[in-house]
């Protein structure tokens, strides 16, 4: 009591969050990474867990499907197979010779991998075969890390892929998903698609008349965007199973009869 009279109370230990795992499920894992366990509170407070555990707690495990698991793998090969085109290109022009490296086998890889997804997309295919410019590899991932059945709403679907306000304001969005809707817009306008091309073409020029201070680049990056959104939607509504068997009991078609309007939800 007189100590605490003559030094003020004692300072107590700041509490802090320390998770327990089973034995050795640490050892498995080869990463680990920062958690925070307040993060409105205390933001900068974090604790390091292994990303399995990590995945659970924020409910992003992945899919581990023959699609999600075949996707993965080619991404995976053609990232490598990428880095070994750049690799063997620099080493031949030092040296003046190809070096050995696989690149071969690496290539073979990637065309086995192609053909397995092409089987396992051969039932999903002919629902989009109405838009020009889709392929085997541009639906199989978008069914892999982003299958429109994970998802309760479409507003969610598109915060997960990256096509809401407010997921690029968090910066939280799956970044597997952007490069594939930004190849698959381009593709799409490259094709003159009969529904998208002359929306995008309205967005063009809608824009330069909002924006005239804008570069002629920055436009078509918005209108492509916008491009994305609305091919986003229709794929949600083509691949929801909800969505079909209302449209089954309604004896509604899924895929034909559907106008633009109707699908997408437009007003022009």
């Amino acid at each position: 009591m007189l100590d605490e009279f003559l030094n003020g109370p004692a300072q107590q230990e700041k509490k802090r969050f320390i998770p327990v795992y089973q034995v050795g499920i640490v050892s498995k894992m080869q990463t680990t990474e920062n958690h925070h366990p307040d993060k409105k509170n205390k933001p900068k407070e974090t604790v390091p867990i292994p990303r399995r555990e990590h995945q659970k707690i924020h409910g992003t495990e992945p899919h581990n499907t023959p699609l999600s698991c075949t996707m993965r793998e080619y991404d995976k090969v053609n990232t490598i197979l990428v880095t070994m085109k750049n690799w063997s290109t620099a080493y031949q022009k030092d040296f003046d010779k190809t070096p050995e490296i696989g690149l071969e086998q690496a290539i073979l890889l990637k065309k086995t991998l192609s053909k397995e997804l092409k089987v396992l997309m051969k039932d999903e295919l002919p629902k989009v075969k109405h838009i020009k410019g889709f392929g085997v590899i541009s639906l199989a991932g978008i069914l892999a890390y982003a299958h429109p059945n994970r998802f309760p709403s479409q507003r969610k679907f598109l915060f997960y892929c990256g096509y809401t306000q407010a997921s690029r304001k968090l910066k939280r969005y799956s970044r597997r998903i952007k490069p594939i809707m930004h190849e698959l817009s381009k593709e799409t306008i490259i094709y003159k698609d009969a529904k998208y091309y002359p929306l995008y073409i309205k967005f063009k020029e809608d824009l330069s008349q909002r924006y005239p201070e804008r570069s002629k680049k920055a436009i078509d990056v918005i209108a492509r965007n916008r491009i994305a959104t609305y091919l986003l939607k229709e794929i949600y509504e083509l691949f929801r199973v909800e969505n079909r068997e209302v449209s089954i009991i309604l004896q509604l078609p899924v895929t034909e009869g559907l106008s633009l309007h109707s699908t997408l939800g437009l007003q022009i």
